[in-house]
């Protein structure tokens, strides 16, 4: 298996888990409105859910943006320069995602570790497996940042 074919294959995982996570989010609040404004009450072991599928659906789609370049960026700098130049601002800056991620990824492993003695407020799940989703999306954004680099039509002009 080719290394992009191996980055399409962590992308669609990361595609389907964030839409599976998105579409939970939607029918959770929805049941919570219905149950708050027609029975005047709250489901609250959804909650703890909701709080899953957010924490997954902001990394998932972090990693997803840096395959896809769609970080919001300020090309103003870029813009001016020549085209060289403009390349290895642009090859700079990956170098620096690649560090924020390496740094989150590592932060994420310690954050993950102590958060399996920490438990969802009513189900009572670990949350360290939640959390886990922050070491190993780190770990794909700099697979993707990398995929990106050595790839001719998607690198940085």
């Amino acid at each position: 298996m080719s290394f992009s074919r191996l980055c399409q294959w962590f992308a669609n995982v990361l595609a389907a888990l964030l839409g599976t996570a998105l579409i939970t989010m939607f029918l959770c609040v929805g049941v919570q409105v219905v149950a708050r404004s027609l029975f005047s009450t709250s489901v609250l072991w959804l909650e703890d859910l909701l709080m899953s599928c957010f924490t997954i659906s902001i990394f998932t789609g972090i990693a997803l943006a840096f395959r896809a370049r769609a970080h919001l960026s300020t090309t103003v700098l870029a813009d001016s320069l020549p085209a060289g130049a403009a390349r290895h601002l642009g090859r700079l800056i990956d170098v620096i995602c690649i560090l924020a991620m390496g740094g989150l990824g590592w932060i994420g492993i310690d954050f993950t570790a102590n958060a399996f003695g920490q438990f969802t407020p009513v189900l009572r799940l670990p949350l360290g497996w939640v959390y886990l989703i922050i070491p190993v999306t780190a770990a794909l954004s700099i697979l993707f940042i990398l995929e990106n680099q050595l790839s001719v039509r998607d690198a940085p002009k």
